[in-house]
């Protein structure tokens, strides 16, 4: 997918002030703003100046709007407006304090056991909010995880999310919807296939990064990385933690299946990550 140039200019948008940037991707860019008329922090979305007509960028935006509005959870970003009908479109959402797991790993490079399950739980308790909803979320990994300071995880950038099946036409077109580290085996040949448990790789190899600092396949360039995770076997986190709960080490050989149908599904996965987090809080007391 082509990449848009950085934004010069500060764009306008009357109703709302825009004061930094807080990034983006390759068709979006995020700015802290402030709503003039209840005078509240938010940030706004909004598509990159060369996506601002193309009738796919505009989809997707329209598509995350869609899913954001559809589904409402505790550990899944809040979209306050949506505003994707007519140019400009843009989203407006909720400021989170706090920062991304990709600086937090960048500081500390892993995770205590502990904290990697709580933040693995709490975003698979997200991705089964999206999934009973019939929505897959399609981009998760560190970037788009916000750790709010208090323990708590919440799943980000929605740009991505969409129905089974909606994307077959993109796909076959050759786009790339999603990051490729973090993409399941079953999106990475020709007959790519739409499945809920996409996700639950994706979040299978930010646990894993969490957990070592690194991840499961060696990185490389986009068609290196694609023929990885389509015909080789991840890292065995074994031999990288020796210190892991029981059944975690198993728990994550079976994220990171190549068959989407050895995975369990997000629902699941949140009922065995508590039970995980529960046994770990009972050992850390027994010490």
């Amino acid at each position: 997918m082509k990449v848009g140039h950085a934004m010069k200019v500060v764009p306008h948008i009357p109703g709302y002030e825009f004061l930094t940037c807080l990034g983006g991707g390759a068709l979006t860019s995020v700015y802290a703003a402030r709503n003039q008329e209840t005078d509240t922090p938010c940030a706004v979305k909004l598509l990159r100046p060369d996506w601002a007509e193309q009738p796919v960028a505009i989809k997707l935006l329209q598509r995350e709007a869609r899913a954001a509005l559809a589904v409402r959870h505790p550990h899944l970003v809040k979209v306050l407006e949506a505003h994707v009908l007519k140019p400009p479109c843009f989203l407006v959402m909720e400021m989170l304090p706090g920062e991304s797991l990709r600086r937090r790993l960048r500081r500390d490079y892993a995770l205590d056991a502990g904290t990697a399950l709580s933040i693995a739980r709490q975003i698979a308790d997200a991705l089964a909010g999206l999934h009973r909803k019939g929505f897959l979320h399609s981009d998760v990994k560190p970037d788009n995880i916000r750790l709010v300071g208090d323990g708590k995880a919440v799943l980000l950038d929605l740009g991505f999310a969409h129905r089974v099946g909606e994307n077959s036409a993109l796909l076959e077109e050759g786009y790339i919807l999603g990051t490729v580290n973090y993409l399941a085996p079953e999106l990475c040949g020709p007959a790519p296939i739409d499945d809920p448990r996409g996700d639950v790789f994706s979040l299978g190899v930010t646990f894993f990064e969490m957990l070592t600092g690194q991840l499961p396949y060696p990185p490389g360039d986009t068609i290196r990385t694609l023929r990885r995770h389509e015909g080789e076997a991840p890292a065995d986190i074994r031999e990288l933690r020796v210190d892991l709960p029981r059944g975690l080490p198993e728990l994550l050989d079976r994220l990171l299946a190549r068959r989407h149908d050895d995975r369990p599904n997000a629902r699941a996965l949140v009922q065995e990550l508590v039970g995980m987090e529960i046994a770990a809080l009972g050992r850390r007391r027994a010490a």
